[in-house]
Parts: structure tokens; sequence; C-alpha cells
């Protein structure tokens, strides 16, 4: 309710802003198009073009108000934004070219009829048309044919369509002028004077001639001034004060609804134009958006992968007994598995943070390495670094391409050798053979290999030797003769090569084909020194260089304004008006060849629908003081009219007047859903207009029928006493024109059905139709007393011609003015469409993404590597001090695994763990367990972490680390409902912890999200030391858990690799009842 309280004045603002520059077919006026052919003089102006909508509530609207909105309606220029106003004008050149061309050539055609009637009246004895008025005719022929010629040229620009307006309306000056001067007799001996042509002047000088609307008011003004001032100036002896208030009357009329559908017109344009670009510009901010998620969800996703993800969120789900899995065999790749030697005791003489950094440091150095030696990084498992050659697309060269990676992470380790002093070194081992690769589970998705080949190219690090390359025969094979190697003897290094009987052997590398740098690469040589260096944070040099350059790659950026403008430039270049118009609309009908962009058309509301009501009660008051001006009204026809005036405002009041709270303490609010209902859609304003219309016809007929002047009447009375020459005299002072105005009040009431836009151009032609038909059917039934009132003028069914002519002549303008506005209306609305329907695509995908990425990285992480000032050199970490760390795995599960043909080569083995882990998945989804983030899964270990994002006070009262508890529970209870279906014994072992940890991400261009710290370490061994289906805490877990009521079993002392000897427990079971409603008491 109170959005739509303050639409009315949301309304006004519309009017304000939207009709800056809105005159005449949207094309601006005459600073408007100086403006834009000038080169924008304006640019630096910081004036914002833009759709506003105020606040404010209605009933606070003060005169002040409305008079600066009156002010807005009449006499707004344009908002100093010349490229969007020049995108503007030339988003609408086309259509205001073709709404010009029309003009003229009505024009054309009308000076054409004129000069022929001229040409046919000359032969008359009796009152022959002047020679100059023929002449005058015939110039305006050419000069109007010329301009028709210079619309039609491919040059045609909107300085040109500027000029031909401003000359047309000067045309229309000089034309209502001539037609008075030129023949003074004419307003005496015409039953339809010239006064007719007045007023068909002023309204196409705002329907038709597209300019701004002051410059229509001025040229109305100018018109109507014209015409007065001739009249008065040739008969201001002869005409009677009733037919001066008339023409005033009418001329005002005109004005007033030639302004009435001005506005409407090309504010609505504007308006439209205004929210095309909106959703432009949203659209390629949000597209700008997804480029960065696609970006950041490549770097850790294969382009295969990640695409088929996203095709299966935008499918309807589908039931199914097994979870998606997202699993591709490829056969021929070659496995890398390389591990820091040493790292423990360089990361002893750090802080948890400068850990981070260097480990960032050096995965980003191997991320680059491995993109340059056609590698595709796998995983990072602490300071374990693994990646697969052959992947997503195969490659021949796949061995070599592992060989050398290995070669240049012992280098680049080399490097922090030398500049640290400590003994760091790589141990690489390499396997060639089949692997099973793509991501498991629902949440935090990571890339993975699985297979026997994986399994083997893991035990090959393990069993290598630092600073050497350790292979296997398979990778031998596809290296030939490339590598010089030796025996490896990974045997008696590692258990698992001995137990299988692997021959392995050490690359030998050829030093001086290494060292030898191809050309040009000086620069990428001290650029990989240089960041090596920095992981101690040497150099720092290096940063300011970085910093310097930043600011000219950020200039270089083009301003997301102008990416808007330029998107929009193309579009109008690539789309013109009549394509658009033929490929979606009818030709003759102009409705949408897709019925649901009709129907979506026909659902838009349309906000000026209150404007065309106002206008066509305007309308029938001006035709109310005509008919009580030349009529004598009986007191029926007064009642008929005046209950209509009073309709039509109750109508008024029910649209607007309950939004402006005039009457929100006497008029109940289903008075509201009323108004709402009768201006939903635009088949009910249709509906609205219709009736209003009806209702001002009718009344405007109830003249029409049977018209009886009340001067006439009194002047014949008065000639059964005078002479034909006293009741002559009588006549020509006192008589008005009764035929000629009750035609133009008609003309009134087409002109206000035109000024309707919401109609369709076949609604108005049939209305039009149906108002004139009766009319020029009645006109002929009147006395022949009406029409002969002056001496000579016997001719009346020619005079009863000239009627139906000017009337036709009406229709037709209106016809084309509605087939114009309607045109623009569609294609306004189709741009608009077609920009939020791109737009939602965009908000879709951008969906996808974000859900893509949810289940890649933290939302908050997400969201620091999506923000536009983000550098790749920039490294993310934060300190959480009190952090609930869970390790989960199945120790059996390796057992249950086997590649056979049977179970697809393991796919099937793989698809039940997928099924596992997404049920662990799933619990994190219920409310109780939302402090909870899925760190990674590797192989068959869960690693969750609580506390990482929680408020202090929760942290403080220990909420996530119950969480924690609670999640470890329901991990067995769910593998116990897995063993249950799948008739397996799979048993769950799981160890938790609680302490400090640094969360961070390393290798920023590929970003991968882990924690840190000595708690994650010790929380690793509480798994790995654990006992199957059993829980190991702790001391500070115990600390926690056993004052809240939670059973825990002490296991005594056991050894802990570099940690000694540490006290543990066993989580049993859910804490007690009894101490559960104690503590919810407390």
């Amino acid at each position: 309710m109170d959005r739509d309280r303050t639409r009315p004045h949301v309304l006004w603002t519309k009017m304000a802003v939207a009709s800056g520059g809105g005159g005449g077919g949207g094309g601006g006026g005459a600073s408007d198009s100086s403006d834009s052919a000038g080169g924008g003089a304006n640019n630096n102006k910081e004036t914002t073009w833009e759709y506003v909508e105020a606040k404010t509530p209605a009933h606070t609207v003060t005169t002040v108000d409305c008079c600066t909105s009156c002010y807005y309606f009449c006499w707004y220029q344009h908002v100093h934004r010349n490229d969007i106003d020049s995108l503007y004008q030339r988003y609408f050149l086309h259509l205001n070219r073709r709404s010009l061309t029309a003009l003229l050539g009505v024009m054309a055609a009308l000076c054409a009829l004129g000069a022929l009637l001229d040409l046919a009246l000359s032969q008359r004895p009796s009152h022959p048309p002047p020679a100059a008025r023929s002449a005058a005719f015939g110039a305006l022929l050419v000069f109007y044919l010329a301009l028709v010629y210079t619309t039609l040229q491919t040059s045609f620009r909107q300085v040109h369509l500027l000029v031909c307006s401003y000359l047309v309306l000067g045309s229309f000056v000089v034309l209502v002028s001539l037609v008075s001067l030129l023949d003074p007799g004419a307003a005496e001996r015409a039953i339809v004077s010239d006064l007719w042509c007045a007023l068909f002047l002023v309204y196409v000088s705002y329907a038709l001639v597209p300019v701004r609307m002051r410059d229509s008011v001025v040229a109305g003004v100018l018109l109507a001034g014209s015409y007065l001032a001739c009249n008065l100036a040739l008969h201001a002896d002869t005409l009677h004060w009733k037919r001066v208030t008339c023409n005033v009357i009418l001329l005002v009329a005109v004005n007033t609804i030639g302004m009435f559908s001005h506005y409407p017109s090309k504010a609505a344009q504007r308006q439209a134009f205004l929210e095309t670009r909106q959703c432009i510009e949203s659209r390629l901010s949000i597209q700008r958006e997804n480029q960065k998620q696609e970006q950041l969800l490549l770097s850790v996703l294969p382009r295969h992968v990640a695409m088929e993800m996203k095709a299966d969120i935008a499918k309807k789900p589908q039931d199914s007994m097994f979870h998606k899995i997202y699993i591709h065999r490829h056969e021929n790749v070659s496995i890398l598995f390389a591990d820091i030697c040493g790292f423990t005791s360089l990361a002893s003489q750090c802080t948890a943070e400068e850990v981070v950094r260097m480990l960032n440091e050096l995965f980003a150095r191997f991320d680059k390495l491995a993109a340059e030696n056609h590698c595709l990084r796998i995983k990072i498992l602490g300071d374990c670094y693994y990646c697969v050659s052959g992947l997503p697309d195969p490659r021949p060269d796949h061995a070599q391409c592992c060989v050398e990676m290995g070669l240049d992470m012992i280098e680049a380790i080399a490097l922090v050798r030398d500049v640290t002093g400590v003994n760091v070194n790589m141990r690489v081992g390499i396997h060639t053979g089949r692997v099973h690769c793509g991501v498991l589970g629902l949440k935090k998705w990571q890339f993975d290999v699985w297979s026997n080949d994986v399994t083997l190219a893991n035990y090959m690090e393990a069993g290598g030797i630092p600073g050497s390359v350790h292979i296997t025969k398979e990778t031998l094979q596809f290296l030939g003769d490339d590598y010089e190697v030796v025996p490896g003897e990974g045997g008696q290094r590692h258990p698992y090569l001995r137990d299988h009987n692997i021959e392995t052997y050490i690359i030998i590398p050829n030093d001086k084909k290494r060292m030898a740098p191809p050309e040009n690469n000086t620069s990428a040589a001290l650029h990989g020194v240089a960041k090596e260096i920095r992981i101690m944070g040497h150099a720092n040099a290096r940063r300011h260089l970085n910093m310097g350059t930043k600011g000219y790659v950020v200039s270089e950026k083009k301003n997301s304004q102008e990416e808007v403008n330029d998107y929009l430039s193309h579009a109008i270049d690539a789309h013109s008006i009549e394509q658009l118009r033929a490929e979606h609309c009818k030709k003759l009908t102009l409705t949408f060849h897709k019925a649901d962009v009709e129907e979506k058309y026909m659902k838009e509301p349309d906000p000026m629908l209150g404007i065309y009501i106002v206008c066509a009660e305007v309308v029938l008051v001006f035709i109310f003081i005509i008919h009580m001006i030349i009529l004598d009204l009986s007191w029926i026809r007064v009642f008929i009219q005046i209950g209509g005036i009073a309709l039509i405002i109750m109508v008024i009041c029910i649209i607007l007047c309950l939004h402006l709270e005039l009457f929100t303490a006497v008029i109940p609010s289903k008075c509201y859903k009323i108004s709402e209902k009768l201006t939903g859609n635009r088949l009910h304003s249709q509906v609205i207009s219709i009736v209003i219309l009806i209702i001002v016809y009718v009344c405007c007929m109830t003249s029409a029928i049977m018209p009886e002047s009340e001067d006439v009447a009194s002047c014949w009375y008065y000639d059964d006493n005078f002479t034909m020459i006293a009741n002559v005299t009588c006549m020509q002072e006192n008589y008005v024109n009764v035929p000629e105005y009750l035609t133009l009040c008609l003309a009134l009431v087409l002109l206000a059905c035109a000024a309707v836009l919401v109609l369709t151009t076949v609604e108005k032609m049939v209305l039009l139709l149906l108002f004139t038909l009766p009319f020029c059917a009645l006109s002929f039934t009147w006395d022949d007393s009406l029409w002969n009132f002056v001496p000579g003028a016997t001719d009346v069914l020619y005079l009863k011609t000239v009627v139906v002519l000017v009337l036709c002549l009406y229709i037709a303008v209106l016809v084309i003015h509605g087939f114009q506005t309607e045109a623009t209306s569609r294609l306004d609305f189709l741009w608009k469409l077609q920009a939020m329907e791109e737009k939602e695509d965009m908000e879709d995908l951008q969906a996808y993404n974000r859900k893509l990425l949810g289940n890649i990285l933290p939302a908050h992480v997400a969201e620091y590597f999506l923000c536009s000032d983000h550098r790749h050199e920039d490294l993310y970490h934060e300190q959480c001090d009190s952090v609930g760390i869970m390790f989960a795995s199945i120790p059996n599960f390796s057992e249950f695994y086997m590649e056979l043909e049977a179970n697809n080569e393991g796919v099937e083995c793989l698809r039940l763990l997928n099924e596992i882990i997404a049920d662990f998945d799933e619990l994190l989804s219920e409310e109780q367990f939302k402090c909870i983030e899925k760190i990674k899964t590797t192989g068959y270990t869960y690693m969750a972490a609580s506390g990482l994002t929680m408020a202090q006070e929760d942290i403080a009262n220990n909420v996530h680390i119950v969480a924690l508890a609670e999640y470890a529970l329901r991990m067995q209870e769910q593998l116990h409902h897995v063993n249950e279906h799948s008739f397996n014994h799979f048993k769950i072992r799981i160890g938790l912890n609680v302490g400090p940890v640094v969360a961070g991400v390393i290798g920023a261009k590929k970003p991968h999200y882990d924690i840190w710290g000595n708690a994650v370490n010790v929380a690793s061994r509480m798994d790995s030391t654990g006992e199957v289906e059993k829980i190991q805490v702790t001391q500070e877990v115990y600390s926690i858990l056993e004052p809240l009521g939670y059973p825990l079993e002490c296991r005594g002392y056991i050894t802990v690799k570099g940690k000694g000897d540490m006290l543990t427990y066993f989580l049993t079971g859910r804490r007690k009842p009894a101490v559960e409603s104690a503590n919810n008491r407390l």
C-alpha cells in the first residue's frame, strides 16, 4: 500500500525527467541536435541523465511542485549528457524521419488538392479563387516535395531532421496566413472556413513534427495567433463575439490536446530508452562479473567439467537413486606428484602466515610452470603438488611435459634453497597410465584424479630421491630416447614399489640443453628469480614496480558508461527500424508474430492512463462550453453533458486521487485494489479509454441530433415583420456557423481519441470511423436553413461534401500518427524486452556461476576474488583463533576399490564413494551445521572445519565445536545407513581437534582454499592414529564437550608424529538428555 500511495508523485517525477528533450519523436530539439552535431561540448558536465523515482509521499506535493512539474511538462529541455542524448536521437532518427516524411507527403497532397480545387472553382463565374492562392499552393507543393526528397537520402542525419522540422513549422505559419489573407471572403463563403486548417496544422505540429515540446508549444501559439490576427484584421466589423470566443476555445483546445498527445508519446519513448539502456548497463555489469566468475571457475575446474555442471544446474532436478557423478576416464596420461623435502625445517623458522605466503608464492610459480609445460594442476595437499598432462585434451607428448615440469620444479626450489640457506629440495615421481578424473560430492568441489595408476604415481614420489625426477617403465616407454636415464631402484626406498615389482628410473637432466635460454626470455627469467626471492621478503622494489604499472592498466580500461554507450551504438547500427518491424511485427496490425511477446506487451501497464483521461475530460469541457455558446441546449442535453463530465471526473479520482491519499479516511481499501486492477495492464487501460471516449462522443453527438441555434431561431422569427434584406443583415451580424462548430467539436473528439496512445492503430481506426460515419449521416439530415446563411450559397451538397472531406483528412492523419506511435511503442517494448531477456540470461548464468563458486570456495573468499580491485599478486589469508578441525576417513575403501571390466574400470566404485561424500555434504545443509565449512576431500578422507566465519560470541561459547561433534556422530550414522543399503561394511575413522589456524588461498591465479597450522596437523593425526568406528579427540576438545554432558572415554597417551605423547579421548555418543535440558534452561 505504501508503494502505491507514492505513485502519483513518481508520475510527476517521470514527467519532469522523461520529458526532457522528449519533444518530437524522441529526436530532441534544437540544442539537443546541435550539441550532438558539435561533438558534445558539454561532456564535462556531471548531471546524470537517468530515470529517477521520487520516494517522497504523495500527500507532501506542494503548489511549487505542481508548478515545477508544469514547467517541465512544457518547457524542460534536456539533461546535459550529450553522449546519451546523442544515442537517444540516433535511436529514434529513423522513426522520426519516417514520421516527418509521412507528414510531408500529406501536406504535399493537401497542397495539390487545394490547387486542383482552386483550378476547378476558377471556372465558376461567381467568387473565383484568387490566383495568388493557387500560386502559393503550387509553391508549397514544390517545397514539400523537395523536403520529401531530402528525407529519403541515405546521408540524412539528425541535424538535417532538425532543419527540415523547423522549415515545416515555418511553412505552417505561412500557410495559415496565406489562406486567410489571399482570400478575405473565404470565411464568409465556406461552411467550414479556414479554421479547420489552422486547427489541423496546430495538431500536426505537436504530433508529427519531431521537435521538443517547447518548440511545438511555440509553433502552436504562433499558428493560433496568426490565424486570430488575420481574421480579426480582415473581419473585425462582421465577426460576432461568439464566433471569436469559439475560435479561441477551439485553438486552445487543440493546443491542449496536442500537448497531451505529445508528452506521453515522447516521455514513454525516453523512458523506454532509459530503461533499455539501464537493462543493457546491468547486463554488461553482470557480464563483467560473470567473466570474473568464469575465470575463477575455470581456474579451479576444467572447462568441460564446469560446463557440464552448469548445464545440469540449469536443468530441472530429476529423481534418481544416485547423485550425478562427474567422472571421465582418460587413457595415456602422465601423473606427476611432487613433495617439498625439508619444508618442515623451513616452516619451523616462520609464522603460520609466513608459511602460507611462501606456499602461495611457490605454488603460484608451479602453476605458471604447469601452464608452460601443458600440465593441469590437480590439487595441493599441504606441501605436496600434483598435476597431470594429457587432460582434458590428449597429447602425444604428455610424458615429456611431465618430465619437463618436474625438472622446472626442481630448479625453482633450488632458487629458494639458495636464497634462504635452508636445505629444501623437490622429490618428483611420475607414472603414465589411466585415470578417472572429475569431482565427487555436492560441496566444495575440487578436480581430482583416481585410479591405481594415480596411487602408483604417489608412491613413486614417496620412493623418489630429492632433486631428481623418478619415473616408471611405462613413462619411459613414452619418452623414448629423449632423456638419459639410470635405474631408479625405487623398491629399495618404498615397500609398495618393492612388493609390486615396479621398475623405476631416474632422469639425468641435460644441463646444457636446458640452460640455453630462448631468445628474448631474459625478462621472464628475471621475473622468475625475483618472484622466488620475494618469497622471503627480498626485492620489495618489484612490488613498487607492479604498483606503478597498475595505474597505467587501470587508465586503459574503458569506462563502464562508455562501454554501455558503445554497445547500444552498435546495436542501433546493426538493427534498423524496418528490419526489426519486419522480423517481429505484422505489417498492417503491428501485432507481434509471437503470441507470447504480444501477451507480455498487453500485460504492460500504461503509466500515462491518467493523462489520457484528463485529456478526454478537458475536451468534453471545451465541447460543452462551445455548445452552450452556439446552441440553445435543452435541459436534457445539459444534463447528459454535465453527467458525462462528472462521470469522467469520478474515473480520474479512482485512478489518480486515491493514490494521492486525498480520500484515505473515507474510501475503503477495496477501492485501491479496484484502481490497481483497472490500471494493471494494457488491456484494462484500453477498455477504460474506449469507454471514456464513447462518453465524450455521446455528449458531443447529443447536440448534433437536430441542432437548433438560438440566433437562427430568433432571426427567422423576426423575419415575419421585416424584409429579406433586414433578415440577412441580422444573420450576418449575429449568426454563428453551427455546422462548422459541430464539425470541429467532432474533430476535437477525434483528436482526443488519437491522444490515447494505449489504443492500437486498428482500435483507433475503428473508433474514428464509428465516430465519424454517424455524424456525416446526420449532417446530411440537417435542415438547409443551417447551411444557407449567405446569399448565393445554394450548393448545400457541396458544403456537406466538404465536411466529409475535412473529417476524412483528419482521420487519415490521425491513423498515420497512430501507426507511428504504436510502431514506436512496440519497438521500444521489443528493445527493452530483448535487453531484459539478455539481462535475465546473464543473471541466470551469474546464479549458475555463483552456485558453482559456492561449491568451490567459501562465499566470503569468492567475493574477495571477484572484487574489482583484487590483484593476482594479492594474498588472501585470515587468522582464526578457535577453529574446530575434523578429519574423517574410510580406511577399508581402498580394499573395496578395484578396476575391473565389470565395474567399468573402477567407475562404479567411485560412484559409491560419491554417494557417501554427497550424503556427508547434504548433512551440512542442515541449519545446525551451518557453521561448518567443508574444506576438501582427498581420496577417501573428508576434511571439515567449524568457526571460520562465526561471530566472536558464538566462538566464545564453543557453539561450533558442539556442532562439529554432532556432525561427526551424524556421519557415523549416515555411513551405517549406506552400508545397510549397499551391502558393504565400510568403517569410518574420525579425528577432532580445536585451535588456531590460518585460513587462506594459495595459488591466486588458480585459487585453492585451505587451512594451515599446528592444530590442523594434530587433527589429521587424530584420524590417522585413531580406531575405526570411533571419534578420537584431543584434550582441548574434551575440556569443551565433557562439561556439556557428552560421554567421552579416555584412551590414554598415544605417540603422535611431531608431537610426542598426547592424551586423547573417544567421543562415544551424544550428550545426556538431563544435561542438555539443564543447558537449555540456562
